[in-house]
């Protein structure tokens, strides 16, 4: 991908309104994605001067989100409501500045991808023409450019082994962290398994292939007692060996699959097993079952040229038949041998 710096545009349609336009060369369920979890909005959203150092969202009609930054030693708070939420495409929500209370505005934000390229827009309804003036003359121009600039900048790294990383697993953790405790003892597709025992199949033998790049994992959580704290200690140490240049580009014998980087056979190896075993955890206790909006397709298609192999592996089972029309994370879920 190819960012576009700068290049925001802000237009007054109306005496109350604000129009801002941005255009993401991203798939538009990909720029949903990293504008909707706060896990990638601390990441982003705000200029670098003054980053958010607190994300709360509550992600539903009727809920609230909460963004705090941080300028010279100062909280700076943002907070509104959602009204509407069509997912992927838009959301209507409230917003206040805590230090003007009285501003509160009116925000819809749309989504439309035409070839490959995502429009951003939000019209910003005031309830005065002086409120509206007063968010204009803030400066607000300047901090939504870089705003959207560092926004940009993910989007353009998305495709890396780090960030696929870090969007999967972090969606596991997401629904580790919502299985109730009587859930855990669930069964999962996998036979013989329990919710438990997904996380227990990653947090074992994943640190095992990281021994062989001289990679030593501590999990301090038994599994057993904190199935989803033990997930998390795993996932923040295999983010950090991404995150790190010289451990990320170090080579070594991963065994079967020859000679890589880290970062490649974490890419290989972890990635897709985390994004299949969502999907295992998800259904064991009545979650969510939604998967990354990306890696699914790449996956998909990757293993129609190895369906022989994969089925002699033992580790998937036949395939399970779905319509034509289905999305592409059904299709890759019933081709593993799953029932969506």
């Amino acid at each position: 991908m190819t960012n576009r710096q700068g290049s925001a545009v802000v237009s007054l349609p109306a005496d109350c309104e604000i129009l801002i336009t941005r255009e993401f060369l991203a798939p538009q369920a990909l720029v949903w994605e990293l504008i909707t979890n706060p896990r990638h909005v601390l990441r982003w959203w705000g200029p670098s001067w003054c980053p958010l150092v607190s994300c709360d969202i509550e992600f539903r009609v009727g809920g609230a989100w909460r963004y705090v930054s941080m300028l010279e030693g100062a909280e700076l708070v943002w907070r509104g409501v959602y009204l509407e939420i069509i997912s992927g495409e838009s959301i209507v929500s409230t917003e206040c500045f805590e230090g003007f209370p009285d501003a509160e505005s009116t925000n819809t934000m749309t989504l439309r991808e035409v070839d490959g390229v995502t429009t951003l827009q939000t019209r910003v309804v005031h309830r005065s023409k002086a409120f509206r003036d007063g968010h204009i003359e803030s400066g607000m121009e300047g901090g939504m450019q870089e705003t959207f600039n560092r926004l940009d900048e993910l989007l353009d790294r998305s495709d890396t082994p780090a960030e696929r990383f870090r969007r999967v697993a972090g969606r596991f953790s997401d629904r580790a962290n919502e299985v109730a405790d009587q859930a855990w003892s669930n069964a999962a597709p996998c036979v013989g398994w329990t919710a438990r025992d997904v996380v227990r199949h990653m947090v074992e033998w994943m640190p095992t292939m990281l021994e062989r790049a001289d990679i030593h994992v501590n999990i301090p959580h038994d599994v057993d007692h904190d199935a989803a704290g033990a997930w998390e200690s795993l996932c923040t140490q295999i983010q950090t060996a991404l995150d790190t240049p010289d451990v990320a580009a170090k080579e070594f014998d991963a065994g079967p699959p020859g000679t890589m980087t880290v970062a490649n056979a974490i890419d290989m190896l972890f990635t897709g097993d985390i994004l299949i075993h969502t999907w295992d955890l998800a259904r064991a206790a009545g979650l969510a079952e939604t998967l990354d909006p990306i890696l699914p397709a790449a996956m998909y298609e990757g293993m129609q040229h190895i369906d022989e192999l994969l089925r002699s592996s033992g580790h998937y089972g036949p395939k399970i038949a779905v319509p034509e029309d289905a999305d592409i994370a059904t299709k890759l879920i019933a081709f593993t041998g799953r029932t969506p």
